[in-house]
């Protein structure tokens, strides 16, 4: 079940967006590989609810988790969601948003929301971008990394991203590979 601190409620205001569809799937992670095996769907705006979100996570077999992917379908264009999948397993502090603002558009910044998802970070903003700046957006955040030192982004996971055409975050918690549901963290 989520709660209030889960990724849906950050990201509320886009469902409520007129004509607007969401991408997820129901996915099965493969360490190491290309791609991972996922059943595919969508949901209009106005059918997004906790409900339907906690429908979805209770039919996932025992080996599959939900995401939400970045594209989003609006009167039949595709915009994008903008995510991130940190590599630090420390929290995410002033000093990694002091190094992202330096790489990442200020209105991307402002509209962010960071979470703990159980080994490391995940962060969504609700400013959409095109398909052009969202591929700026990841180039970005490759950039975010700073040189002969440890990653703060998860390099492999935008390579699966660009490959795959949209980003794409887990929502759920139920293969058992990782230790929590996604939770909305704060800062002082």
């Amino acid at each position: 079940m989520i709660t209030e601190r889960h990724p849906f409620y950050f990201l509320l205001p886009l469902f409520q967006k007129e004509d607007i569809v969401f991408s997820l799937s129901k996915y099965v992670y493969i360490p190491d590989s290309l791609f991972d095996e996922r059943e595919y769907f969508s949901i209009s705006g106005q059918d997004f609810s906790e409900t339907r979100i906690n429908l979805e996570i209770a039919s996932l077999r025992s080996d599959q988790e939900l995401a939400l992917h970045s594209n989003v379908r609006i009167r039949g264009k595709t915009f994008h969601i903008p995510m991130i999948d940190f590599s630090t397993e420390e929290s995410v502090g002033s000093s990694v948003f002091d190094r992202m603002s330096r790489y990442l558009p200020k209105s991307l910044m402002l509209n962010m929301g960071v979470y703990a998802s159980g080994r490391s970070f995940h962060a969504y903003s609700t400013t959409l971008l095109s398909p052009k700046e969202w591929l700026n957006f990841m180039g970005r955040l490759l950039l975010v990394n700073p040189c002969r030192e440890p990653e703060i982004v998860d390099t492999r996971w935008i390579g699966h991203r660009l490959i795959g055409g949209f980003g794409s975050l887990r929502w759920s918690n139920n293969s058992r590979q990782y230790l929590s549901l996604p939770s909305r963290i704060t800062f002082p």
